[in-house]
């Protein structure tokens, strides 16, 4: 079975997008760490601009990354964070 990687960033463009990461990001890494299939989960803060954050993911199949997927867009942090840019990269291998 093929592993999915996902890496980019994750930026907030207002105040309002900064914090909507503040109060939704930290249950919803919880959320996905703990799932089924899912082998790595980081966010992390930009040292240089507090509004970028750096992400990177590894699922143990489309399929799980998909479960993913989905779970995140019915999820708060889904509903609350679609305005923020997201400037990912996406590989199975």
């Amino acid at each position: 079975m093929a592993k999915v990687y996902l890496d980019g960033q994750l930026v907030a463009k207002t105040a309002a997008q900064r914090a909507v990461i503040d109060l939704y990001l930290d249950e919803h890494i919880a959320l996905t760490r703990a799932e089924p299939g899912c082998l790595k989960f980081e966010v992390t803060e930009d040292p240089k601009d507090r509004n970028k954050f750096h992400v990177s993911e590894v699922f143990d199949s489309e399929e799980t990354f998909a479960a993913h997927q989905t779970r995140t867009k019915a999820s708060e942090w889904g509903q609350h964070s679609e305005k923020l840019e997201r400037r990912f990269s996406k590989r199975v291998g």
